[in-house]
């Protein structure tokens, strides 16, 4: 009998086996000749229903894997009928070539959707490393490389995030559930998830995909007590001028200690706000000490810092004035850093300070989100008792000066804290602070130039106070 339109089937190709043992189910047109095409998965025979071209209950994933390769031929029927109303010729390749890979079920697979996801936007391939990351998380908590997006339930998030708060930080989780999210948002955009599927509506998690608040910073004043803090925990005064106290040094260069904790964030303010992963990974290579005149010509020494920012690449030339603060912060640590492999601090190194010999990128950014979550549990306790001593001034005195945001806590306060301080100084502009955050100029202002010379680097921070 002659067939006057195609014949669009799902089949089981039994005469094919991959290797995991199951058979692949096909997408096969039969119009003059057969064409297939793989929906991308497969099962075995005894779950295959061949009558009503499913995959019977019981296999794992059965309900999910029906509805995408029903949609899958739904899809490749509506384009014959759209054809043959127009009165169009058509062949089975037509019809398959030509319908939307979007619809491939191979495309339901977590992995591929964030793959098309970072093709699509164009994605840096800094940024690209927190997607990886995120994956290999989720890859490790659902056993499975290869688990769809719509795994990704509810329940299954929580059970997700309540696992790694035992060993990440909330900013790591934070930064994982973000990037989860937006996978998540593409799949939604293409067809391929339903809103009323998506994963973090759940209110106690909702807030980890949440974008973080780039706004919370320590003002100007509480950036100076937090140093005046620190001065009084690891020097004194004495008649030949200021001395460190009995043991500082050496609690600076250890890990669990508040000096080392605030030693740390200080020194990301100083190094011009600077990430946690670019302080740490800081060498006793990247200093030099300079001795720089001023406009009036009065010379000066200063700590010149020379390095490139892990995320973009682009090179911070920190100038920090030698005084007592400068000091207290990193000679400590410049004393000691032959004893580290010349790191400046003691973050990447295992508990004897040296380097590891097999220590991957993945593991140095491990250990560094470790210490900015421990570091940042203490600062908690020391901003604790600097509010205290603030708000026992302000009862005094009827002031009303600012408090530290003791909530909004983070390792980023300092780099906003810098940009702040900076642009409450006289002559601030926001090309200079391009230049000194070495950010893209797409995100602060077109600079016209790149400043480099330590005159200029030098006078550019010399006003700010802290």
């Amino acid at each position: 009998m002659k067939v006057y339109s195609a014949v669009v089937r799902l089949v089981l190709r039994t005469n094919k086996t991959l290797a995991n043992g199951l058979h692949p189910i096909m997408l096969r047109v039969s119009f003059g000749y057969t064409k297939e095409k793989s929906t991308g998965y497969s099962c075995d025979t005894a779950h295959w229903d061949k009558k009503n071209q499913l995959v019977k209950k019981g296999f794992e994933h059965a309900e999910i894997i029906n509805r995408i390769i029903t949609e899958y031929k739904n899809k490749v029927v509506e384009r014959k009928l759209r054809l043959e109303m127009s009165g169009m010729r058509y062949t089975p390749d037509m019809l398959l070539d030509d319908s939307r890979t979007d619809f491939s079920a191979r495309t339901h697979e977590y992995k591929a959707i964030m793959e098309d996801f970072l093709s699509d936007r164009q994605i840096r391939k800094s940024t690209k490393v927190y997607y990886d990351y995120a994956y290999r998380l989720l890859a490790e908590f659902m056993g499975n490389e290869h688990f769809l997006v719509n795994d990704l339930t509810e329940n299954r998030m929580a059970a997700f995030i309540k696992q790694a708060k035992e060993h990440l930080s909330e900013g790591t989780i934070h930064t994982a559930c973000a990037k989860i999210a937006a996978v998540c948002h593409h799949a939604m955009a293409k067809g391929m998830l339903q809103a009323c599927d998506y994963c973090f509506q759940l209110k106690p998690y909702a807030r980890m995909v949440r974008k973080a608040n780039r706004k919370a910073y320590i003002d100007k004043d509480n950036l100076i007590r937090i140093e005046e803090y620190y001065l009084r925990l690891v020097t004194e005064d004495t008649e030949e001028g200021w001395q460190f106290r009995d043991g500082a040094e050496e609690r600076i260069r250890k890990r669990s200690t508040a000096e080392f904790a605030l030693c740390f964030w200080i020194a990301m303010l100083k190094l011009n706000g600077s990430a946690p992963i670019d302080v740490a990974l800081l060498r006793s290579d990247n200093y030099s000490l300079r001795h720089i005149a001023d406009e009036h010509g009065q010379v000066t020494s200063y700590y010149c810092f020379d390095f490139k920012r892990s995320k973009t690449g682009t090179f911070v030339r920190p100038r920090i004035r030698c005084d007592r603060l400068a000091k207290a912060v990193f000679q400590p640590l410049l004393d000691s850093a032959g004893l580290r492999d010349g790191f400046l601090f003691p973050i990447v190194q295992n508990d004897s300070h040296t380097l590891k010999q097999n220590r991957t990128e993945e593991g140095i950014r491990c250990a560094v989100q470790h210490i900015a979550c421990s570091t940042k549990k203490r600062m908690r306790t020391i901003c604790e008792e600097i509010n205290a001593e603030v708000e026992k001034i302000n009862r005094e005195t009827g002031q009303c000066r600012p408090l530290i945001n003791i909530s909004q806590l983070s390792c980023y306060n300092m780099r906003h804290s810098f940009a702040m301080a900076y642009l409450s100084s006289p002559g601030a502009n926001v090309n200079a602070l391009a230049t000194l955050l070495a950010r893209s100029p797409n995100t602060i202002g077109t600079y016209i130039t790149q400043l480099c010379n330590d005159q200029q680097l030098v006078q550019l921070v010399s006003g700010l106070g802290i």
